[in-house]
C-alpha cells in the first residue's frame, strides 16, 4: 500500500490471520532501512544483490587502521543510501569510531564501536531527518 510504512520485524502470524500489520512513521521506516542496509552483506538479499553494505566484509579485518575503516564504512553507506533509500536527500554522513573496553571473566576485552550519524531531508515532507545508530565490529553486533 503506497504511503503505508510497516514496523519491522513483520508479524507473519498476523499476515496469515489476515490481520492489519502494525504501522509506523516514515521517520521510523527510514531508520529501519538504514539499520538493514548497515547489517546486511552484499548478496544476502537474493532478489537484489546490491542491497546491503561492505561492513560485513571488513568486520574481521583487525589490521585495518581507523581512518581506512571510517572511510570504507562511510563510502559503502553513502552508496547504499543513494541506491536504496530514495525517500531522503542525504546532507551529511559521519562515522565516529571509539574503543569500548569490557571485562569477561576478569579478562579485559575491547571492541570498536561504530556510530553512524546521518543528517538528511525527507523528500516527500521536506522535513529534516536525523539518524544516529551504532554497532560494534570485530565481530559485528548492534543495538
Amino acid at each position: 500500500m503506497k504511503g503505508a510504512f510497516y514496523k519491522l520485524p513483520i508479524d507473519f502470524s498476523a499476515v496469515i490471520q489476515k490481520k492489519e500489520l502494525e504501522r509506523t512513521s516514515i521517520e521510523h521506516s527510514i531508520a529501519q532501512q538504514i539499520i538493514l542496509l548497515a547489517t546486511t552483506t552484499f548478496g544476502e538479499c537474493k532478489f537484489d544483490e546490491t542491497f546491503g553494505s561492505k561492513i560485513w566484509e571488513i568486520d574481521f579485518d583487525l589490521l585495518m587502521n581507523e581512518n581506512t575503516l571510517k572511510e570504507t564504512i562511510s563510502k559503502t553507506m553513502k552508496q547504499s543510501l543513494l541506491l536504496h533509500e530514495r525517500r531522503i536527500e542525504l546532507n551529511e554522513l559521519e562515522i565516529v569510531l571509539t574503543e569500548n573496553k569490557y571485562f569477561v571473566d576478569n579478562i579485559s576485552r575491547s571492541k570498536k564501536r561504530v556510530d553512524i550519524v546521518i543528517g538528511a531531508k525527507i523528500k516527500s515532507t521536506n522535513r529534516n531527518f536525523d539518524f544516529r545508530g551504532y554497532f560494534f565490529v570485530g565481530p559485528l553486533s548492534y543495538n
